[in-house]
């Protein structure tokens, strides 16, 4: 897998994106949307992750499955609250 950060104007990176999705040798995944550079009106950016085929694209989305986000406990002392990153081992 590649992750890529697209730069340019709107329209190169509207673009090569349309390129990308017509290219059969590899898979954009989820391009996102084009932000704003700061400091600059004219150029943008985007970022998409390209894969060799569906079988490396599925099996990193299944791997992104497995991973468990860890549980937040929130812990209230007076007028504020703490927050407690707990998970398993």
């Amino acid at each position: 897998m590649l992750k890529i950060r697209l730069q340019g104007t709107t329209k190169d990176i509207k673009w090569f994106l349309k390129i990308l999705k017509k290219d059969n040798r590899f898979i954009a995944n989820e391009p996102s949307d084009i932000m704003a550079i700061k400091g600059s009106k004219r150029y943008k950016r985007a970022y998409t992750e390209l894969f060799r085929d569906l079988g490396d694209l599925r099996s990193y989305k299944s791997k992104q499955k497995k991973e468990k986000q860890p549980k937040v406990v929130m812990h209230y002392y007076g007028s504020g609250a703490s927050y407690d990153y707990s998970s398993k081992r």
